[in-house]
């Protein structure tokens, strides 16, 4: 089943879960992170589940142990876009008999496969529009830099965009002072600001102490006792800020955040879509605000937008747009685990963890406000679309029919215009 985040998956897992052991039978839950483990045992218990007849677990735990497991009716995965990776196949695999649920945000994986080979039906919750308008979600105003340097562009013989100078005009930086940014549009908000490195965390927290906005850094070295601690005081209002590197993506309940800083280019949409709804809780009279300072949007649109999930894959994945790939230091780019960084290899899947790096910033650089509108070339542009090559130009500089209709998609004209001038300039005769 899909369904946005933020929207209450847990709560609808537990009623499945609260029906199965009902009726006596027994239920495996999987999730990746201790955190997320403690949170659904608590909603299950506040929704009436069985529990002696429920085990909720983390895949890393489950896995080792899945031989001596009693076999469960139902087994329940949840934040499923990981479900691909050899932990979680091993347990499928060990109860064929057990119906399979699977729950994610986003069925989408870098790598460009599907899930159409571990599963039989894709459910699909409400768009993110309708749950706005209908209460379930904050609406957001969403500000970012328009940091394309399209002067690297270079255009090949077949009129589409050589791949590495579009690498070169979307190399990641960090656009705009952070600090000044918050204070100017959100600086009463409770926020949480997703840092792209452990450094970068602890150096945007001790600059925010500094301006008199009460933060505090945290990360996977953080000790669990002073982590949960910093939690607990940010829900009480005792800490406006909450700057972080690794941690609060997945699954994790923080419901007063009005807030989100994005300081951690991704290439992932799951990631993306979890950072940004972050903070759309809703709230009478609340309107979210997300400070992206990364250029995120430009990758993926606006967290609100309209997205087609299906479970059959697709050959062409994000990495044969051109982006600069800027992988987590704790989220795997192959198989999207998230785990504590011991190694330079991901203890899931095995695949090489790149060093964390610093990016550079661009601290003159403005945000401003998103439209959909204004992210159409941009979204072409990464696309190797015809429509980004022709869209500076006006109707008399097209040169052949191709052009005429590029030029119409990228002005969102009617189809009558397409032959109306395509005649006129006698491509049409």
């Amino acid at each position: 089943m899909q369904q946005p985040p933020r929207t209450g998956k847990t709560v609808i897992m537990a009623e499945i879960a609260r029906r199965a052991t009902d009726n006596g039978n027994r239920i495996l839950f999987v999730v990746h992170r201790k955190e997320i483990v403690d949170q659904v045992i608590s909603t299950f218990k506040q929704q009436g589940v069985n529990m002696p007849l429920a085990k909720i677990g983390m895949v890393q735990t489950i896995t080792r142990h899945v031989d001596k497991l009693k076999p469960p009716s139902i087994i329940f995965v949840d934040e499923a876009h990981h479900v691909k990776a050899k932990s979680y196949m091993r347990i499928l695999d060990t109860f064929p008999n057990a119906l399979k649920l699977l729950f994610t945000a986003t069925p989408y994986r870098l790598d460009g496969s599907g899930f159409d080979d571990v599963a039989d039906d894709l459910i699909l919750g409400n768009t993110i529009k309708d749950l706005i308008s209908d209460g379930f979600l904050a609406p957001v105003d969403y500000y970012a830099p328009k940091q394309l340097d399209v002067d690297q562009l270079k255009v090949k013989r077949n009129g589409e965009f050589d791949e590495k100078s579009i690498a070169k005009a979307f190399k990641p930086k960090v656009y705009g002072n952070a600090v000044k940014t918050f204070q100017k549009l959100a600086g009463d908000k409770k926020a949480i600001a997703y840092a792209y490195n452990v450094a970068s965390a602890e150096r945007l927290a001790s600059e925010l102490n500094g301006n008199g906005i009460t933060a505090r850094a945290v990360s996977g070295k953080t000790p669990k006792d002073e982590r949960d601690q910093i939690i607990q005081d940010y829900r009480n209002g005792k800490i406006q800020v909450v700057t972080n590197a690794e941690l609060f993506t997945e699954g994790l309940d923080l419901p007063n955040v009005d807030c989100v800083i994005m300081l951690r280019p991704t290439q992932s949409l799951s990631l993306y879509l979890q950072f940004a709804m972050r903070c759309m809780n809703p709230r009478e009279g609340k309107t979210a605000i997300i400070i992206d300072h990364v250029g995120n949007v430009n990758r993926f649109g606006l967290p609100t937008e309209n997205r087609e999930w299906k479970l059959e894959g697709s050959k062409k994945t994000n990495r044969s747009n051109g982006h600069s790939d800027v992988k987590s230091v704790t989220v795997c780019p192959k198989c999207f685990m998230t785990f504590y960084r011991k190694g330079d290899k991901c203890p899931f899947c095995g695949a090489e963890l790149t060093e964390e790096k610093e990016l550079e910033v661009v601290e003159d650089a403005k945000l401003e406000k998103v439209k959909e509108e204004r992210l159409r070339k941009a979204h072409m542009i990464m696309n190797n679309n015809l429509a980004a090559k022709v869209a500076d130009k006006t109707p008399n500089q097209l040169k052949n029919m191709a052009e005429i209709k590029a030029f119409a998609e990228f002005k969102n004209y009617k189809k009558g215009w397409i032959y109306y001038y395509g005649k006129k300039r006698v491509f049409i005769k």
